[in-house]
């Protein structure tokens, strides 16, 4: 009986200390999950109005002239978190989500301009125009960045690296006036677009749904925990599907950010 009793006691101290040992893991587990998420870390929600489009890297040779071009109206929203390496907080890496605007209008001089058009019953066409072009993107994209951060000095960071990004909302389309399409081939069958008549594309299902690219920019903090920023962000993914075809060259795209962020 006393050896039971023995046995018992020494199972309960065991047991008692199993669990006093668990549950200070569990807090100390608690504590640097928290101190993770509090400790070198800053948060920050920001605000930005873009210019920039979806262009050819370097200018074919179809199209002769840029007429005009409009950014149009490209804001975003998004939140940042930043985790500095250290105590002295002079290198860090960023994360993010942010929704953005990609968006332009641009009207264009084109020779041989391959593109498909659609007739008034939706049948398309191939082949190549010379004239004039109007073109217009309006997209939306979820973008996640993933970036360093040197903290060169009490006023100044500078960030760069990549993001990944997926598309929420597409419309590219346009359309030609003032030329001649040829069908099928720059000798084929001529169709003449005069006065106000017009050939309608609409390239919007073509489009890639992910993209992905590099970002690269500075930041200036100012007082009361605001900061303002520039960055440039290129895509190294075209905007449209691998196996499109409409236009001959591919387009990537390219955009200039400014705006303000608050800094918790």
């Amino acid at each position: 009986m006393e050896n039971c009793i023995k046995k018992i006691f020494t199972f309960i101290i065991l047991s008692n200390s199993f669990l006093i040992i668990n549950a200070q893991e569990i807090e100390n587990g608690e504590q640097n999950e928290v101190s993770f998420f509090k400790k070198n870390i800053d948060y920050q929600v920001k605000a930005q109005f873009s210019i920039g489009g979806a262009s050819p890297i370097g200018m074919p040779s179809e199209i002769r002239k840029i007429e005009s071009y409009n950014p149009t109206l490209q804001l975003g929203l998004g939140a940042n978190a930043t985790k500095w390496f250290n105590d002295k907080h002079k290198f860090g890496i960023r994360v993010g989500l942010h929704v953005e605007g990609r968006g332009m209008k641009t009207q264009a001089k084109v020779k041989n301009y391959y593109t498909q058009i659609e007739d008034d019953t939706s049948a398309q066409t191939k082949g190549f125009f010379t004239g004039h072009v109007i073109t217009e993107m309006d997209n939306a994209y979820v973008s996640m960045p993933v970036l360093l951060v040197w903290n060169t000095s009490t006023k100044w960071n500078l960030y760069g690296g990549f993001y990944f990004s997926a598309l929420i909302d597409k419309s590219f389309s346009g359309y030609i006036y003032d030329g001649v399409f040829r069908e099928g081939s720059p000798i084929g069958e001529p169709t003449t677009f005069e006065n106000t008549a017009k050939g309608l594309y609409d390239f919007s299902d073509y489009l890639s749904t992910f993209q992905f690219g590099s970002q690269l920019g500075v930041e200036y903090k100012l007082k009361n925990h605001f900061s303002l920023f520039f960055d440039v962000t290129m895509a190294h993914k075209q905007v449209f599907k691998k196996d499109f075809e409409a236009i001959s060259f591919k387009m990537y795209n390219i955009y200039g950010n400014t705006g303000f962020a608050y800094n918790f």
